[in-house]
Parts: structure tokens; sequence; C-alpha cells
């Protein structure tokens, strides 16, 4: 299998490895990071386990994950960003969550549009959502960016059975609306 490697100017989007571990726990244990995930909630050490073992998953059955966003410049892991299938609603979720101390750069644009584009293009999907909470309007930001509209209201657990009961908006972008 072709390692997960997504490169932009400033990026490199690559697969988690185990030593990893440590700067997505900082993200997921961060109540400012977690507002608009889990409603400020730190993920527990399980779940985030569950993170590192659905995505992986996710690469080996259809070649797309939640990936490490790396500064490419430093090596620094600043954020997750990826693609990963959705099982309660069909298709797929583009994410992204940039490290709080790297806001405000243009990474989580930069990173969204270049998984959009890899999913769509080079993954072949027909479509990709992206499911924001509704108070997001950074994340809502990125999305119109991008090309997204939103398409639905409804709960993230409807969604995906990892997500909690919280209100969210689904953005969708078909490939024949992407841009070239």
């Amino acid at each position: 299998m072709t390692p997960y490697r997504i490169e932009t100017p400033r990026l490199l989007i690559r697969e988690w490895q185990p030593q990893d571990r440590p700067a997505f726990a900082r993200m997921a244990t961060d109540p400012e990071m977690m507002r608009y995930i889990t409603g400020g909630a730190a993920m527990p050490a399980e779940r985030i386990d569950g993170f590192f073992g659905r995505q992986q998953g996710h690469l080996e059955a259809c070649g797309l994950c939640m990936g490490a966003m790396v500064l490419r410049a430093s090596g620094e892991i600043v954020g997750t960003a990826g693609a990963q299938p959705l099982d309660r609603l069909p298709g797929h979720d583009l994410g992204w969550w940039v490290w709080k101390d790297h806001w405000r750069r243009g990474y989580a644009t930069e990173a969204a549009a270049a998984i959009r584009d890899h999913a769509l293009r080079v993954a072949g999907l027909p479509r990709i959502h992206a499911v924001i909470d509704p108070d997001n309007h950074a994340s809502r930001g990125v999305a119109g960016k991008i090309g997204m509209r939103l398409s639905a209201r409804t709960t993230a657990d409807r969604t995906a059975s990892w997500r909690p009961p919280i209100d969210v908006l689904v953005y969708t972008i078909d490939a024949a609306a992407a841009p070239p």
C-alpha cells in the first residue's frame, strides 16, 4: 500500500505513527481544542486509542484517514486533517483540527483544500461532507472557502457511531462542483 502522504506548500498530512500519540493527546485533552468536538470535555485515553485504531482501519480499508498535520519546515505536528468514512451518513467526512497555538495562519483552509482535492480526484469519491458544530464559525468559514455548501442540520451521532449527540451542520461538495 502506498503511504498516506498529502503535501501542500507548508504542510504534510500523513498517517499517524506511534510516537505521534502525545501530540494528538495534547490536542484531544485540551478543553479549548475540544470545545466544538466534545463540548470541551477531554477525550479519555481509551477514546484516543480508539481514534488511532479507527484511522489505521480506515487507511487499510479505503486509503483515507484523519492523518497527522505536520509543518514541513519544522516537522512539528500542528493538527490533524483528512477524510474518513462515516458509518451512519453515506459518504466520507472531511475534517481538520489545528493546535490553538497555530490558529489564524490559514493551515485549516490549506489542509482542507488539499484533502478535498485528494478525496475527490485521487480517491475518486463522488462527494465529501464536513460535519461542523453550528457555533464553530471558523470551521464553517473554511468549508465555505473550499466550496462546500450547507446540506443538512442533524446531530453528530447520526453521522457516525463514535460521535456524541450534539447538534451539527453538514457541509457537502460533489466532485463535479469542486474547483479544477
